[in-house]
């Protein structure tokens, strides 16, 4: 059988790399202080770590992507068909005992960090310690509302959740309770933390005080 004679995809080579320096420079962008649904700016200690975690595993992506392109585009220059082989066989290569443990062994270290890491982050915001001066707030999801209570303060709001800008030299973290009277919700504020579903007659996730951990706007982190 005779090989075809192949040609480089560049244009599919340079859309992909377009798309990947695209969501690099949106990572690396300046937060905005503004935009309450933008995943890039946290304003709490969870939404931080959930952040950096995610620049980590981005980054490990990244670089899998890099590594596997290359070789990719190296393979399909280095061994396509020219005029001068058209009609020969190709080589025939049988497998190597290190190239298959590599690719064997590598991809499980990996998926064994990222593992630990995302437990480290999970245990971190799910098991935080809360401190005396906490906030409490109870979020209760209605089907077309949603009901803050601040039971240290004896105040009820209506879809408004109103947190204090935190002090480090005298901080003052947010813990969350998460509740639903009547039907399915997704509590997710991006700036804040990671999106909870909440079912009726079960508390949420986030029921375990999840610190809240809140910055200032000069992005003095609080420490919890």
């Amino acid at each position: 059988m005779r090989r075809k004679k192949n040609s480089i995809p560049w244009g599919a080579l340079l859309i992909i790399a377009f798309l990947l320096w695209s969501l690099v420079r949106a990572a690396a962008a300046e937060p905005s202080s503004t935009g309450l649904t933008n995943i890039f700016a946290p304003e709490t200690t969870p939404a931080r770590s959930i952040f950096d975690l995610s620049m980590f595993v981005l980054a490990i992506c990244g670089t899998i992507f890099v590594v596997v392109g290359t070789l990719l585009v190296y393979s399909v220059t280095k061994f396509r068909a020219t005029s001068t082989n058209a009609a020969r066989e190709p080589a025939q290569v049988y497998g190597s005992t290190q190239i298959e443990l590599a690719w064997t062994i590598i991809p499980i270290l990996i998926v064994v960090v990222l593992f630990l890491a995302t437990a480290r982050v999970i245990h971190a915001i799910q098991d935080a310690p809360k401190p005396t001066t906490a906030i409490e707030v109870t979020a209760v999801g209605h089907q077309f509302w949603w009901e803050f209570r601040y039971p240290g303060l004896g105040i009820v709001t209506a879809n408004e959740l109103h947190i204090p800008v935190s002090d480090p030299a005298r901080p003052t973290p947010t813990f969350l309770k998460l509740l639903s009277a009547d039907t399915d919700h997704s509590f997710w504020i991006p700036q804040l933390g990671g999106k909870t579903d909440l079912i009726p007659n079960q508390r949420g996730v986030l029921d375990q005080d999840a610190v809240g951990g809140f910055q200032d706007r000069k992005g003095d982190r609080l420490q919890t």
